[in-house]
């Protein structure tokens, strides 16, 4: 399994576990790491870690919105 499939998959599980929206905020430190480690130079380096930081982002939401949607009683 690739490691761009991993990202997704970890946010939405993670975002499942917690349940809430501060959650959203382990994408800072997940972005900064990607900044301070990234070997790409100029633009491109900020344009992936912009990408997987949203790609996180969506995904954590995802897992939180299902667990709020599953929690809600009709």
């Amino acid at each position: 399994m690739a490691v761009w499939m991993l990202i997704p998959l970890a946010g939405f599980v993670f975002g499942l576990a917690f349940g809430r929206w501060w959650g959203l905020i382990a994408v800072i430190p997940f972005g900064a790491w990607i900044l301070a480690t990234n070997p790409l130079e100029g633009n491109v380096g900020h344009w992936v870690a912009a990408v997987l930081s949203a790609l996180l982002a969506c995904a954590i939401g995802a897992g939180v919105a299902l667990r709020r949607l599953h929690g809600r009683r009709i």
